[in-house]
């Protein structure tokens, strides 16, 4: 992995100390999953935290470790730059749950074959890194891993890898879960399907875009599939990455979680009575705020529902900017020239009057947020021209020089003069 610049480090430094407070990740069981130092992941945690304390900066290699244990990709949380993202990043799902000691090892001897698969030769020049749970997170091994870290690394992998590989051997809540998870981030997934008994019709009928590649036996009896087939399937997921990476690159989702805190906290509304009015739990909402958009992945029904609750757009929600709209962009350009033509005008006056159409413009915008505000179909909606600023420039002048509204020495008066 090649060398990050300074700024690209200090920010997924910050990245990383936020993400293990808000799961609460010991630093004992970082060392165990990543093998990075309880003594190195402390003072990457002081210098950052502690005011005046010197920064220790790591080396990619143990940031892209210690993200690897929160269920991130680097490449991910530096998306801005083309210097990391070397490696395609696959999640292995299989049955871990409740199985028996010749199931486990007749698992294992499978992954085992998955990863030399994806590791051959022909894949050097951009390899696979897959990500199996039974090797950090497995029941037995690792049982003193909480329940809830599980549920978040595993949901961040499945949601964020670049596909998923799926061995359907065991009926396995967990492997469905993945399935759904992946489903709804547009991941692709290669599953592992039994010949017989065939796939329950909930997983053969889901939204998933699934190669499916039979496999005979069982766990009990050990897993037999076609090397060559899984091969193919591999080489067709590597270049349909180097497409979607393409169209894709640099959507890291922070501004959700963050402008969802803010309107929280500025509506002045409790996070616990937030999460019962929309519906969901409070350690949803939290992952809301915190994760990365990609890992919380609400669906259209919740943020319609947070953007009314907040009475907010959902556009805004989800990272629109008053830069990106055509009608603000059209208007503000007719301002400036409105302003050129008028030498005359008062400053504070011109500001006044633009500062006052885009209030009303944001609440216009609000009252219709779940209809396109992009759309010129509509009137209100309609681009202000070089003549509707001096319509208001005239209606803000009359209206302060107006005797009901006080002398036109007050204070309103003296923007007109």
């Amino acid at each position: 992995m090649r060398d990050l610049t300074r700024e690209q480090m200090e920010y997924a430094v910050a990245r990383l100390m936020r993400l293990i407070e808000v799961r609460e990740v010991t630093q004992e069981s970082l060392e165990k999953s990543t093998g990075v130092s309880q003594s190195t992941i402390s003072k990457i945690k002081i210098g950052w935290k502690e005011p005046g304390a010197e920064k220790y900066l790591p080396s990619a290699e143990i940031l892209a470790k210690l993200f690897g244990a929160l269920g991130h990709k680097l490449s991910d949380i530096i998306s801005e730059s083309d210097r990391i993202g070397e490696e395609i990043y696959g999640y292995l799902a299989t049955p871990l749950t409740g199985l028996t000691e010749a199931q486990n090892r007749s698992l294992r001897n499978a992954v085992h074959q998955i990863k030399e698969i994806a590791a051959d030769p022909m894949f050097a020049d951009r390899p696979f890194e897959i990500y199996w749970p039974g090797d950090h997170t497995h029941p037995t091994d690792n049982p003193d891993i909480p329940a809830k870290q599980v549920y978040i690394t595993d949901r961040t992998r499945a949601a964020s890898h670049d596909f998923l590989i799926m061995l359907c051997a065991n009926p396995s809540y967990g492997v469905g879960q993945e399935n759904e998870i992946a489903t709804q981030a547009g991941v692709p997934i290669l599953r592992l399907v039994p010949a017989t008994p065939r796939l329950s019709r909930m997983m053969l009928g889901s939204f998933a875009r699934a190669t499916d590649i039979e496999f005979s036996g069982s766990l009990e009896r050990g897993i037999h599939f076609d090397h060559e087939a899984v091969r193919c399937a591999l080489d067709e997921v590597r270049r349909e990455h180097f497409r979607t990476h393409a169209m894709y690159q640099g959507l890291n989702g922070e501004d959700f979680g963050e402008r969802l805190r803010a309107l929280i906290g500025t509506r002045g509304l409790g996070h616990a009575l937030f999460a019962q009015d929309l519906g969901i739990s409070l350690s949803y909402l939290q992952s809301l705020m915190a994760e990365a958009f990609v890992v919380s992945n609400p669906s259209i029904r919740l943020l319609k529902r947070i953007a009314h609750r907040l009475n907010e757009r959902v556009s805004y929600l989800i990272g629109e900017t008053e830069e990106a709209d055509p009608i603000w962009l059209d208007s503000r350009a007719s301002w400036r020239s409105w302003i050129r033509q008028n030498p005359d005008l008062g400053a504070a006056a011109a500001l006044e009057i633009r500062d006052e159409w885009e209030r009303e413009y944001g609440l216009s915008r609000r009252d219709h947020s779940t209809e396109s505000v992009l759309s010129h179909r509509r009137s209100e909606f309609r681009p202000m021209e070089i003549k509707d600023w001096d319509l208001r420039y005239q209606r803000m002048s009359k209206t302060a020089r107006s005797p009901k509204n006080g002398s036109k020495n007050g204070q309103a008066g003296e923007l007109f003069k």
